[in-house]
C-alpha cells in the first residue's frame, strides 16, 4: 500500500493558489489505485491534496473484499483527520465513491466523482452503473473524458463536467543512441481492450524494430510469453521514475484500444513527452491526438505500417507532437477552470448551509 499526498504548485494560475489559501478546510483527492498521475495532476490543478490509497493485488477479485474493507478504512481515517470540504475520487472501483458518499453526511463535505473510461466501457464494471447513476445524482459532477459519457451522464439527471487529457509535467528528454534499433513502447495493462496479439504480429513483421511492452505480464493471456518474436521485451510492472525513463528512451509510443469513447492515459504521457504517438482510430482520439499522431485500426498490419511512417521522419512526429502539446494545454486550462468554479460554488453553497 502507498500514500502520497501532492501539493499543489498554484497552477494552472495564481487564483486556485488565492482561492486555496483562503479556503477554511481543504480540498483532497482520494484514489484507489496502484497509479494516479491523472488524479494527482487533476488534485494540483485544483489545488487539492492527492492520496493514492490501495492495497493487495490489483485486478484480483478473490481478495477484492478484504482490499476494500482496509482502503475504506484508510480513508475514513484520512477524511476524519483532512475535515475536507470538497472530495474528489475517481472510478472504478465505484466502491470508492460509495464509501466515501456515505460519509459525507456525517462530515460535511461535497463529492466529485473522476469517472474513468472503465466505469462506462468495461464489462467487468457493468454491474456498478445503477451505482455509479446513483451516486453520479447526488454529486457536485462527474468528470467525464468524452462527449459520449457526458451524454449519459445527463441523462441520469447528473451534473457532467469534461476533463479530459491534462498537462502533465513529465520533463521530456531522452538521447537516440547511435546504432540502436528503432524503439517502440506500447504502454498497455493487458486489459481486455488492448489488441496485445495484433502488436506482437506487427513486431514479428518489423524484425528491425524493438518493441517493449509495459504492464504485469501475469494479466495477460496464458503462454503469451512463449510466444513472444525476438525483438520483444516485457517490463513487468515497474517503478514510475523507471517507467518514465523507458519513455523518454523511446521514439514512438504506441497505445492502443478496441473500444470506442476511450480515452487513452498513455496518449497523454506520449503529448507530455513530446513523443509521436501511434493510437486506435477512434473518433474522441482523433479529436484529442490530431498532431504527431498516427491513427491505425488495430491490425497488425495498420500498427507496422504506421511504426514505419514515424520511423521514416521521428523529428518530424515529434514537433507536430510539440505543437499539439501547446494547442491542447489551452483547452484543458479551460476544462479545468469550468470544474474548479463547480468546486467552488459547491463549497461557497456548504459554507453558507
Amino acid at each position: 500500500m502507498s500514500i502520497a499526498a501532492t501539493e499543489p504548485l498554484g497552477t494552472p494560475g495564481e487564483r486556485k493558489a488565492a482561492a486555496k489559501s483562503s479556503r477554511p478546510r481543504p480540498w483532497i483527492f482520494i484514489t484507489w489505485y496502484p497509479y494516479c498521475r491523472r488524479s494527482d495532476r487533476l488534485a494540483e490543478q485544483l489545488g487539492a491534496r492527492s492520496y493514492l490509497v490501495h492495497y493487495l493485488r490489483f485486478k484480483s477479485p478473490a481478495v477484492a473484499p478484504v482490499k476494500y474493507l482496509l482502503q475504506a478504512m484508510k480513508t475514513a481515517s484520512i477524511l476524519l483527520r483532512d475535515r475536507p470540504s470538497i472530495v474528489l475520487t475517481a472510478v472504478p472501483p465505484v466502491v470508492s465513491a460509495l464509501v466515501i458518499w456515505c460519509l459525507s453526511g456525517i462530515l460535511r463535505y461535497r463529492l466529485v466523482i473522476d469517472a474513468h473510461s472503465g466505469t462506462f466501457q468495461h464489462s467487468r464494471w457493468r454491474w456498478s452503473l445503477p451505482v455509479q447513476r446513483f451516486l453520479s445524482r447526488r454529486a457536485v459532477a462527474t468528470v467525464v473524458t468524452s462527449d459520449h459519457m457526458a451524454n449519459v451522464v445527463r441523462s441520469w439527471g447528473a451534473t457532467a463536467s469534461m476533463v479530459q487529457e491534462l498537462s502533465l509535467d513529465l520533463r521530456p528528454q531522452g538521447v537516440r543512441r547511435a546504432g540502436e534499433a528503432f524503439r517502440v513502447v506500447f504502454i498497455c495493462t493487458y486489459s481486455v481492450d488492448e489488441p496485445v496479439d495484433a502488436v506482437l504480429e506487427a513486431a514479428r513483421r518489423l524484425p528491425d524494430v524493438s518493441f517493449t511492452l509495459t504492464g504485469d505480464p501475469s494479466y495477460a493471456r496464458r503462454g503469451l510469453r512463449e510466444s513472444l518474436p525476438p525483438n520483444v521485451k516485457l517490463t513487468g510492472f515497474i517503478p514510475d521514475n523507471e517507467y518514465l525513463d523507458l519513455l523518454r528512451e523511446a521514439d514512438a509510443l504506441l497505445v492502443l484500444t478496441l473500444e470506442d469513447h476511450t480515452m487513452q492515459r498513455g496518449g497523454y504521457e506520449a503529448m507530455a513527452m513530446e513523443k509521436p504517438l501511434i493510437t486506435s482510430n477512434w473518433a474522441l482520439l482523433r479529436e484529442v491526438f490530431g498532431r504527431g499522431t498516427v491513427h491505425v485500426d488495430n491490425t497488425p498490419e495498420t500498427i507496422a505500417a504506421a511504426v514505419r511512417t514515424v520511423q521514416a521522419d521521428p523529428d518530424f512526429w515529434g514537433r507536430e507532437m510539440r505543437e499539439q502539446k501547446k494547442a491542447r494545454a489551452r483547452i484543458t486550462a479551460l476544462q479545468v477552470g469550468r470544474l474548479f468554479a463547480l468546486c467552488e460554488s459547491a463549497d461557497s453553497d456548504r459554507s453558507l448551509s
